[in-house]
């Protein structure tokens, strides 16, 4: 008998015009529901999202843990990729999970919710008003003053939720699934915990489409839109090219001496992705490559390409342009906004 763990799970042309994506392996047959408000899947039984749950720190934040798996991406002929994540590591897979040493480890903890808190030190709690108007380095301090570990969101946490989604959903297209809190006529963030009566663990307050209201998924709440969430340990140059650094324990803003390493270069337009490319040096990663698509078309999302720091998601009133393949690289390390904000993380030591 097969065990849960050990099988495959995947999506086939991930990158082609059509967001819509072919199941593939042990994924073959399984289908998610999306309803009014509350999303059913059967992938609740499949690992990892089956061995996804809630933690409390010590602190009485909220943390959603996510399993270690490893991940295979395969180019096909036509240019678009295969996507696969697995228990087990099969040859040709590797992992995200993986701490400033290159060792594996065996869970990440992403905030349940956005960070709230104070500038000295972030949190991740229910019914709490959102923390804006800080900078990428002030978000990350305010992460780290929680302890040894702790952090705030970064490239490789964002990586991890990407194949979750894009394999249990079959689209690169996040908000045909859940619209978020994205719509134009929104004025302000919302407070954290909108979605805590949700009973599934994908879903919307309310309503999947209207954008007036917060979504969640696998537990983890406005993974798009309210706020775009800062995103530590990738930096961009004013000749557009990506460096990326693996250990939160030495992320830098703005920083592309060693240990942070060139992986390749953004469009210098401002768009909808086309196209991303995956890192030679660590081919489970990947960034904008080609930014000439539509809000309806490959990755659905908008990526801004002028700036030196990263902010994911999108915010309230971004509409199209918000989704979980939105990349803001529009900002330097100084700007504060009142539509960024960030998310309190955690890997084990």
């Amino acid at each position: 008998m097969v065990s849960e763990k050990s099988k495959i799970y995947g999506v086939d042309n991930v990158g082609q015009s059509t967001p819509t994506l072919t199941r593939t392996d042990s994924a073959i047959g399984l289908t998610v529901t999306v309803g009014t408000s509350e999303i059913t899947s059967d992938f609740d039984r499949c690992y990892p999202w089956s061995d996804m749950h809630e933690v409390v720190d010590e602190y009485d934040n909220v943390f959603i843990k996510i399993p270690k798996f490893y991940s295979r991406i395969t180019k096909n002929a036509n240019g678009t990729y295969k996507h696969q994540i697995s228990g087990y590591r099969y040859e040709g897979f590797s992992t995200l999970f993986v701490d400033g040493k290159g060792n594996e480890i065996d869970y990440v903890l992403v905030g349940k919710y956005e960070a709230s808190g104070t500038s000295t030190k972030a949190e991740s709690k229910s019914g709490k008003t959102v923390l804006v108007n800080i900078t990428l380095p002030a978000m990350r301090t305010a992460c780290k003053a929680n302890g040894d570990g702790y952090q705030q969101y970064d490239f490789l946490i964002d990586a991890i939720i990407k194949e979750l989604f894009l394999i249990e959903m079959a689209t690169t297209n996040s908000q045909s699934i859940m619209s978020g809190y994205t719509n134009s006529s929104n004025s302000a963030a919302i407070a954290t915990g909108r979605t805590d009566k949700i009973k599934t663990a994908s879903g919307s307050e309310v309503s999947n489409t209207d954008g007036s209201h917060a979504c969640k998924y696998r537990g983890i709440e406005n993974p798009w839109g309210n706020v775009y969430k800062w995103c530590d340990g990738i930096t961009f140059n004013s000749d557009n090219d990506i460096y990326i650094c693996l250990d939160p324990t030495k992320y830098v803003s703005e920083d592309t001496a060693a240990p942070y390493f060139y992986v390749g270069k953004r469009p210098s337009s401002t768009g909808y992705i086309k196209a991303i490319s995956y890192f030679d040096k660590f081919p489970v990663l990947g960034y904008a490559s080609d930014q000439s698509g539509s809000e309806n078309t490959y990755y659905c999302d908008y990526n801004v390409a002028y700036g030196t720091v990263l902010g994911v998601g999108g915010r309230w009133n971004g509409g199209a342009n918000a989704g979980l393949w939105c990349w803001n690289g529009g900002n330097s390390a100084s700007n504060a906004r009142t539509s960024v904000g960030g998310r309190l993380c955690a890997k084990p030591l």
